[in-house]
C-alpha cells in the first residue's frame, strides 16, 4: 500500500500545484519522504489523489485513485473511559489493532465518563486516531465521539452484533468468537466491575461473557488485548 496522508478537503486535479497545511509539511519533514516521491493525498471519505511532492510541501496532483482497502474484521469496542491520559492510550492502541468503532460507556462504578465527554477531547482523539492510522497504513479511521452510550442501549445500537461482556475466568475469548460469524461489540466495563444490575441487563441483552485471561487488566489494555485475540481469531479462519 502506498504511503498515505490524510486531507480535510476533496483535492480537485485543477488546483495543481496544491499547497499542504503546515502540519502536514511538518510530518512529511519529520518522515523525510523526500522531492519527488509520489503519496496518496486521502479524504476521509472517496477517492484518493496521487501526489508528487515537489519543493517547499507544495504536491503536484497527478490522478485520481481508488480509495486504498484493508480487510479488517468488524469488532467495535464499547468501554468505561479510563482517567487522564490513559484514554489517549485506549484510542491509540484500538486504533492501531483496527477498531471499528470506539463508544466511551457510562457504567454505575464509572469514575469518569459519567457525561459526555468534552469536545476538547474528543477533537485530540481524532488527531491522535488520524497519526496513528498514517503510521500504521490503515485508510479508513474508526468512528469515535463522545456521546456517552449506556448499557441498556447496546442491544438496540447494535442488534446486529455478537455481544461479548469481558470477565476474568470466563469462557476464553477465542471459543466465543470462533463461534459466531456477527461482527462483535466487545464490552469493557469500569475497573471497580458492573453492578448487579448491569450484569443483569447485559444477560438479558444476550451478552456473551469472555475472557482474557485470569488477571484484571485495566480499562486501556483490557479492550485492544481483547480486540487483538479477537482479530487474530477472525483472520486466521
Amino acid at each position: 500500500m502506498s504511503r498515505f496522508f490524510f486531507v480535510d478537503q476533496l483535492l480537485n486535479l485543477g488546483d495543481s500545484p496544491w499547497r499542504a497545511p503546515s502540519e502536514l509539511i511538518r510530518h512529511i519533514r519529520a518522515l523525510r519522504i523526500e522531492v519527488g516521491s509520489e503519496v496518496v493525498l486521502l479524504p476521509h471519505t472517496g477517492d484518493g489523489v496521487a501526489a508528487e511532492l515537489i519543493e517547499n510541501g507544495d504536491f503536484l496532483l497527478k490522478r485520481v485513485v481508488d480509495r486504498p482497502f484493508l480487510p479488517l474484521p468488524n469488532i467495535s469496542i464499547a468501554s468505561a473511559w479510563p482517567k487522564g491520559t490513559r484514554g489517549d492510550d485506549l484510542v491509540r492502541r484500538a486504533t492501531e489493532l483496527g477498531v471499528q468503532q470506539l463508544i466511551p460507556l457510562s457504567c454505575e462504578r464509572s469514575v469518569v465518563g459519567r457525561n459526555d465527554l468534552s469536545p476538547s477531547k474528543v477533537k485530540r482523539w481524532h488527531k491522535i486516531a488520524n497519526e496513528v492510522c498514517q503510521q500504521c497504513r490503515r485508510p479508513d479511521l474508526p468512528v469515535l465521539n463522545g456521546e456517552l452510550s449506556k448499557i441498556g442501549q447496546l442491544a438496540t445500537d447494535f442488534d446486529d452484533h455478537l455481544l461479548i461482556c469481558l470477565s476474568p475466568g470466563a469462557t476464553p475469548l477465542k471459543q466465543v468468537v470462533m463461534k459466531s460469524d456477527k461482527p462483535i461489540l466487545l464490552i469493557v466495563g469500569p475497573e471497580g466491575g458492573f453492578s448487579a444490575a448491569e450484569e443483569q441487563q447485559l444477560a438479558a441483552d444476550g451478552a456473551v461473557l469472555a475472557g482474557i485471561g485470569q488477571t484484571i487488566l485495566r480499562i486501556e489494555a483490557a479492550g485492544p488485548t481483547a480486540l487483538a485475540i479477537a482479530s487474530h481469531c477472525l483472520s486466521s479462519e
